[in-house]
């Protein structure tokens, strides 16, 4: 494992912002500057790059030495983004740590924001609204990225509210896209972190646990960070095994969590349940389809009827948005 590490101040360091790098040799510079950006903060900058094929490490390398803030270290082989924000999170000294992923920036002013919320609300997680771009830079969609009324304002968000709003491929608010403050100690005291098994996901299921152990969560409307939206569609970037992967992540987390559950957190986990088994259909049949393993593909939709009937439904709209040459999904 190489490392670049100059040796923090730790006088009460307010945040660590938490960088997972691959293949991020054209943005991971401006990501960085972002976070240095931070106004009437104390941080430190963590980046772990991913074993990148590209220059990531070198320009990392480079900015490491001209700044101490920042921190970086390189693992020896690709091993996801879990593993990396695990790694930085244990080199952390911040009273909290900041996800930020290394083709996205945030605002001058919002780590200093977020830090006020956490220490005025006493949360241990505080998230905030987003605006969305494209890898030019330029707005996509209507912005802010959450639209919904109850989003328009602060709010507490308990487990039944970030279940609920965690549906992959639906037509409403997603929180999971949120990047969390976390109170470090509260990860330290919880034993909790990301799930190695998980390259896709790993946010929501991180919070969801530590909201199922009891943590307090808090939102501001306040649209402070930048995320960058890839070209190519959510479907077309997943794999079966990703969708696996939630669907036993979704298993772990029953197995841990489903006891102490309430009536309305396990209804609302039920219809992510339904979601994530559909998804999954979805992409298995489509990967069927594209490598022209025509009876897999009607094996699998015969498994599951209301699976098939959605990813009937889904392709159903792709085909109809390539006709009418709409981006799909």
């Amino acid at each position: 494992m190489s490392d670049s590490r100059a040796q923090p101040n730790a006088a009460a360091l307010d945040v660590s912002v938490i960088i997972a790098a691959w293949n991020a040799a054209t943005s991971i510079e401006r990501s960085v500057a972002s976070a240095l950006a931070s106004a009437n903060v104390k941080l430190e900058v963590i980046v772990v790059d991913d074993a990148s094929p590209d220059a990531t490490f070198e320009i990392l390398s480079r900015i490491a030495a001209a700044d101490s803030r920042v921190v970086t270290r390189r693992l020896p082989a690709n091993a996801g983004p879990s593993v990396a924000r695990n790694l930085g999170i244990s080199l952390a000294h911040g009273r909290y740590v900041a996800v930020l992923d290394a083709d996205d920036t945030m605002r001058s002013d919002r780590l200093a924001k977020l830090v006020s919320l956490a220490d005025s609300s006493g949360a241990d997680i505080v998230v905030d609204n987003m605006m969305s771009v494209d890898e030019s830079g330029a707005p996509v969609g209507a912005n802010p990225f959450l639209k919904a009324p109850r989003f328009v304002r602060s709010c507490n968000i308990d487990l039944e509210t970030w279940i609920s709003f965690n549906n992959p491929l639906a037509d409403e608010d997603t929180l999971g896209y949120l990047k969390p403050l976390i109170s470090r100690q509260t990860l330290l005291k919880t034993g909790l972190a990301y799930d190695p098994s998980l390259r896709n996901s790993e946010d929501y299921y991180l919070v969801a646990h530590l909201l199922a152990a009891k943590a307090r969560m808090t939102y501001s409307p306040d649209a402070d960070y930048v995320y960058t939206r890839s070209t190519g569609s959510t479907s077309h970037r997943l794999k079966p095994s990703q969708t696996r992967a939630w669907l036993d992540a979704e298993q772990r987390f029953v197995a841990r969590h489903g006891a102490n559950l309430s009536k309305g957190e396990l209804s609302a986990l039920a219809r992510r349940g339904r979601t994530l088994r559909n998804v999954d259909k979805l992409i298995a049949v489509t990967d069927a389809m594209k490598t022209r393993k025509f009876g897999e593909s009607a094996r699998l939709m015969a498994a599951d009827l209301r699976g098939a009937a959605y990813t009937v439904r889904m392709l159903a709209k792709v085909a109809m948005n390539k006709a009418l040459q709409r981006k799909t999904l």
